[in-house]
This record gives structure tokens, C-alpha cells and sequence, in this order.
């Protein structure tokens, strides 16, 4: 869709091990650990973002009119 929906503030960063990172992370992961695993697959460690904060806008703003952007990124930092 190359919209975006709302925004975020980040509470923390968490960094451990992978299979720490899911045992902290599970309950409001929204995945499952199948896909967790496979995602991380080969790594020792990993990193989790905590939302503190989250706002959904009521109409969402186009990433090429609104920002000046090419999609298709999957993301991009606007500050």
C-alpha cells in the first residue's frame, strides 16, 4: 500500500541472546516461535524494539506524496 499508518516511540531496545529474546518477547510478539527461529536462523543474537507509545493516524499519508520517499522500501526514519 506504501502508506503510513501511524508512529511509534521506542521504550527500549532489547538485545540477547535468540533464545532469551523470545522468551522475553513472546507474549506481544504477534508471530509465532516457528517463524521467531526460522527469522533468526544462524544467529546468536538479536534485537527487539519495546513500544512505549503508539499513535495510528486517521487517514494514512502516502509515502512518495506525503515524504518525498521511493517506495518500495519496507521503511524509512523520519524524523
Amino acid at each position: 500500500m506504501q502508506k503510513v499508518i501511524g508512529e511509534f516511540e521506542i521504550k527500549r531496545i532489547i538485545n540477547a541472546d535468540v533464545e532469551a529474546l523470545w522468551h522475553e518477547t513472546k507474549e506481544h510478539s504477534g508471530i509465532t516461535e516457528d517463524y521467531f527461529m526460522e527469522y533468526f536462523t544462524g544467529k546468536e543474537q538479536g534485537f527487539a524494539i519495546e513500544i512505549k507509545k503508539v499513535k495510528l493516524y486517521k487517514e494514512p499519508m502516502c509515502i512518495k506524496t506525503d515524504f518525498q520517499a521511493t517506495p518500495p522500501q519496507s521503511f524509512i526514519y523520519i524524523d
